[in-house]
């Protein structure tokens, strides 16, 4: 029991060193890779939209060069 309470103790007072030294994850770690990955995927989202638009806005600026050309010639 004396035995039991003493590694208790020690690994309370000694946890942060053995995170650190085992590089092992904690719960906080886990929330916020979650959250990032999270606003990664929105950032995600909002590009495709940004190309769909810049896609078709570049189409239209195609074919209003071609348009111009065939003006010119």
């Amino acid at each position: 029991m004396i035995l039991n309470n003493y590694l208790s103790g020690y690994l309370d007072r000694r946890m942060p060193q053995i995170i650190v030294e085992f590089q092992l994850t904690t719960s906080d770690d886990l929330d916020d890779l979650t959250r990032r990955l999270s606003r990664v995927n929105d950032d995600l989202k909002h590009l495709k939209e940004f190309e769909k638009k810049a896609d078709s806005t570049l189409s239209n600026l195609e074919e209003r060069v071609s348009h111009l050309k065939e003006l010119l010639i």
